[in-house]
């Protein structure tokens, strides 16, 4: 599944954790909070909690493997879902030794998630696998646990948050004895769209636990150790600016876009903003490379929450992503709203309108009518970008300016429109095709796009602004 303009423009949904199992549902955890809520609540717990226990019983889809088909079947039409993997360190194995040191994965997890791969396959849904939350190293004391229990939450707590940050400065054994044989195992899956690093990593950053500089580090390590399985990483950021700067060390970018947590301003649209939040999509913001939004729609903790933001913010949100250049949009999860059937309809319905990545440039058009100059988004050269691999390349940016400059300016621009026209209705085919073939590809770029692209040139050359007469 590819990134440029005039491919399927990704249209999704997190998932989050399946069913209500956030930290054991693919795998077992050594650092469970089970031992917090055994029966009776007050009784003492002798367990440290600060190191590795050996977890009891199995991970929720190993007993209930039919979660996974019931999931993939209600969001069926969707191209992506967003699943996150090692929430409060599920599925991870630690040594022995007093040191919490990494040392594997657990099999349950690898044989669960491999069924999770298959099973999405089987819907023709990729998957976008988030490595870690990064607001496990935040605080937030369990509601109903008995007041003598709390020493033994924090003693945990305490033991995951120095875990992931130590992780993040060094991530050396996480790299070697987990990232590694985890790609290994999932690689070949055809559902596998690409890895996400971190969910949010300024929870971390912000809190002023690791630097800006400690990040990129750790987020191109990462990346360096995923590069010989082939598989694409990016990191999902909460914001625009820091996904900018990670952007040079991964495959593409993502960001996460909410209306607001706060109370909207007085006599606004439920929908106003979401363009103005996310911005248009400049290559040149991400270092050349395509950017998704991970998440998106009406912030869960809105406040006053209003009902029919969910929706109407959401359709808001996923309109204007496509139409201001981004890759693809996925809805949050559509379980944490009052209304998750509209949700998830939501999504499912502009996934069924087939939209395409587009291209963000603009030209100038004049109503013959009004005679008023108005801004029109200008469509993107889809088979020149398809053979190239990219929108910024020379070439295609030569055909763009060719477009613009010469054939939209000269006394013959009506005939040149309604081919352009024709063009643009038949050329996403044709690339999706090319990004599916690679010897098409290559045919179409030296027998066609090359030959045209050197023809032009030349004739600009010799006639210059004669060829808009």
């Amino acid at each position: 599944m590819s990134l440029n303009v005039g491919d399927k423009f990704l249209v999704g949904i997190n998932l989050g954790w399946f069913e209500d199992k956030y930290g054991y549902d693919l795998g077992r955890s050594e650092f469970s909070d089970g031992p917090l809520w055994t029966y009776p609540p007050t009784a003492p717990i002798t367990a440290n909690l600060a190191v590795p226990n050996i977890p009891q019983g199995l991970p929720y889809l190993s007993q209930h493997p039919e979660a996974i088909e019931n999931y993939f079947a209600k969001v069926n039409g969707v191209n992506i879902v967003r699943l996150w993997l090692f929430e409060q360190l599920e599925g991870l194995v630690f040594t022995k030794d007093g040191n919490n040191n990494l040392s594997g994965v657990d099999p349950e997890f690898i044989n669960n998630l491999v069924a999770v791969l298959d099973k999405a396959n089987n819907h023709n849904i990729k998957l976008y696998l988030a490595l870690f939350d990064s607001w496990n190293t935040r605080e937030s004391q369990p509601s109903g646990l008995d007041p003598s229990r709390i020493p033994k939450y924090q003693e945990l707590f305490s033991a995951r948050k120095q875990i992931i940050l130590k992780i993040m400065q060094d991530p050396t054994d996480f790299c070697n004895n987990v990232l590694v044989p985890l790609a290994n195992a999932i690689k070949a899956k055809p559902a596998l769209f690409a890895i996400d690093i971190m969910n949010e990593p300024e929870s971390i950053t912000e809190a002023n636990m690791v630097t800006q500089q400690q990040l990129k580090i750790f987020v191109e390590k990462v990346a360096q150790a995923m590069a010989p399985s082939g598989i694409k990483v990016s990191v999902g950021c909460m914001r625009k600016n820091i996904s900018m700067s990670l952007s040079s060390f991964v495959d593409f970018s993502d960001f996460h876009a909410y209306n607001n947590p706060n109370p909207p301003a007085p006599n606004s649209s439920p929908t106003s903003g979401a363009k103005s939040r996310i911005g248009t999509y400049s290559s040149s913001d991400f270092s050349s490379k395509a950017c998704i939004l991970g998440e998106c729609g009406s912030h869960p903790s809105s406040s006053p929450y209003d009902t029919a933001q969910e929706t109407a913010t959401l359709q808001d949100f996923l309109q204007s992503a496509n139409n201001s250049g981004y890759a693809g949009a996925l809805a949050w999860r559509y379980q944490d709203y009052k209304n998750p059937d509209g949700v998830l309809q939501t999504v499912l319905n502009f996934a069924n309108t087939g939209p395409t990545i587009q291209d963000t440039g603009t030209v100038n058009t004049t109503n013959s009518n009004s005679g008023t100059t108005t801004p029109t988004t200008k469509k993107g050269c889809f088979i020149a970008t398809a053979a190239l691999d990219s929108e910024i390349h020379p070439h295609v940016q030569f055909l763009r300016e060719y477009r613009d400059k010469v054939l939209l300016k000269s006394s013959h621009k009506k005939q040149f429109e309604k081919i352009l026209d024709w063009y643009y209705s038949c050329s996403p085919p044709v690339a999706e095709a090319m990004n599916r073939d690679k010897n098409l590809k290559r045919v179409i770029k030296y027998m066609i796009v090359y030959p045209i692209v050197l023809s032009l040139k030349i004739l600009v050359r010799l006639l210059g602004n004669e060829l808009k007469d």
